[in-house]
């Protein structure tokens, strides 16, 4: 059995293509290089966590043993507000935080 590895986690910014959908962009949390599998990834909006407009992919296998997730915060991010990707998983002693 492979030891467990921590993810590595990016948060950025997805801006829809002008033509097909104008508007704000959506934040996306990439999860990546992770073992094992379960995992828990929310968004937080200051100390509010958004529940509501999270949307995940299913925990895709990278085929070297590791997976990777993609969680998308569905509504656009509003300036002045910080926003937070917060993973959960075996292998970190506390969740992991990413400000976006």
């Amino acid at each position: 059995l492979s030891p467990s590895r921590p993810p590595a986690v990016v948060p950025s910014l997805l801006v829809p293509p002008s033509s097909s959908q104008p508007g704000p962009g959506r934040l996306l949390c990439s999860v990546m290089d992770f073992y094992p599998a379960p995992i828990q990834v929310r968004w937080f909006q200051g100390q509010q966590e958004l529940s509501e407009h999270v949307v995940a992919t299913d925990v895709v296998p990278n085929g070297d043993w590791t997976y990777q997730l993609l969680v998308l915060l569905e509504t656009p991010p509003r300036r002045g507000l910080t926003y937070t990707c917060q993973v959960e998983h075996v292998s970190l002693e506390q969740p992991l935080r990413r400000d976006w």
